[in-house]
């Protein structure tokens, strides 16, 4: 009894935490204004494809990855867009209709997945699904985009 009270006192703990980190990334919704700093700031978009509230890897990434100091780091040299489809979380019809036409012209596939664009919508590349304990494989990937996106 004492071990679940722990383990769950822990979980707890964390989920907290990470939700905290992630209260602290600028994550933007509208792809215009994304735009718009992107081009200003020289910086790529990094758009997230996002499950957030029904997705198991959503919710292992945002927990793991968002909280992570490299990811926390590089996300300043990014302009970070979320394109979240929640299932129990109310979100805004005009939100949810601005969300379906990014999935319509950017991607189709599953979430969660980072699609690197530049001020100008082209893409600069692809990761999908997220692999627990291995937040290393999409701060390589954010690094590789942030280096193309110079030249």
């Amino acid at each position: 009894m004492k071990k679940i009270i722990f383990i769950s006192l822990l979980l707890l703990w964390q989920y907290s935490n990470a939700q905290h980190v992630e209260s602290q990334l600028n994550w933007l919704t509208d792809l215009n204004q994304a735009k718009k700093i992107a081009k200003k700031e020289h910086k790529p978009i990094l758009m997230l494809f996002t499950g957030s509230d029904w997705c198991p890897p959503c919710r292992m990434m945002h927990n793991e990855l968002f909280s992570d100091k490299d990811f926390i780091e590089l996300s300043k040299q990014v302009v970070l867009l979320m394109v979240d489809f929640p299932r129990r979380t109310p979100m805004s019809a005009a939100q949810r209709k601005k969300n379906a036409e990014l999935q319509q012209k950017f991607h189709r596939g599953g979430v969660p997945t980072f699609i690197a664009i530049d001020a100008d919508e082209n893409i600069l590349g692809v990761i999908t699904g997220y692999r627990y304990g291995a937040p290393q494989r999409n701060t390589d990937f954010m690094r590789n985009m942030i280096e193309r996106a110079k030249k």
